[in-house]
């Protein structure tokens, strides 16, 4: 686990595959202002991810962005009974085997409203994910929105990173990007996400982006403003 914002803000990594492609997975936990945790993007809950999670607080929140990052949900959903969970629009009618307290949308739920911006990546017919901002730490949270492939020694993902155009810089993948047809409500949300403040941005796959967060945010998606 490494805290990336001090007493507030934390990601944890574990190995994944992509179709048979090491991509790796990230969680991040965000301590809330009663002391307890928001998780998002849940991975694998081994017995030393919880003991060491259960050091920080009790979990309040758990948060999927996408339709994509529900894989490990239901071993989250066994061991907090008493948490939230949160699905993004559609997953209620995925994962027809849990029970969510809520779907999320472009509003904050009172959990953390005042405290987390929040609003809809749209535009796309097969994915429209959460994206959140920590105005605390400067941080942008997000999902499949953004993925930045290295740096990496394994051929595989280094030919993928290339091929969807997210290895020499972070970018929202090719594979993706052709669903967003819909620029009209994509420019819409981008420029909201633009106006928030951040300079710093933690992705669920790939090297985080450490500073000059916002200009990078903005390159990887000048495609959208220019067509």
């Amino acid at each position: 686990m490494i805290e990336w914002s001090k007493d507030r803000l934390w990601y944890v990594d574990m190995p994944f595959k992509l179709n048979g492609i090491p991509v790796g997975a990230r969680m991040t936990i965000i301590r809330l202002e009663n002391g307890q945790l928001l998780i998002h993007s849940p991975i694998q809950l081994t017995t030393q991810l919880q003991l060491t999670i259960s050091q920080l607080g009790a979990i309040q929140a758990i948060v999927t962005p996408n339709m994509g990052h529900h894989l490990f949900l239901s071993e989250w959903w066994l061991a907090y009974p008493q948490a939230y969970f949160f699905a993004p629009p559609g997953l209620e009618q995925k994962r027809t085997d849990l029970v969510f307290d809520d779907a999320l949308s472009a509003t904050s739920p009172d959990l953390w409203q005042f405290q987390l911006y929040q609003t809809l990546l749209r535009g796309s017919d097969k994915m429209e994910e959460v994206i959140f901002c920590d105005p605390l730490s400067n941080t942008l949270i997000v999902g499949d929105t953004l993925s930045w492939l290295r740096p990496t020694h394994n051929l595989l993902t280094l030919a993928l990173g290339i091929a969807n155009g997210c290895y020499f810089s972070p970018a929202l993948p090719y594979y993706w990007r052709r669903t967003f047809q819909d620029k009209t409500r994509l420019r819409q949300s981008l420029q909201e996400i633009l106006t928030w403040p951040f300079d710093r941005i933690i992705l669920s796959h790939g090297q985080n982006i450490e500073q000059d967060g916002k200009l990078m945010f903005y390159e990887a998606f000048k495609w959208a403003f220019e067509e």
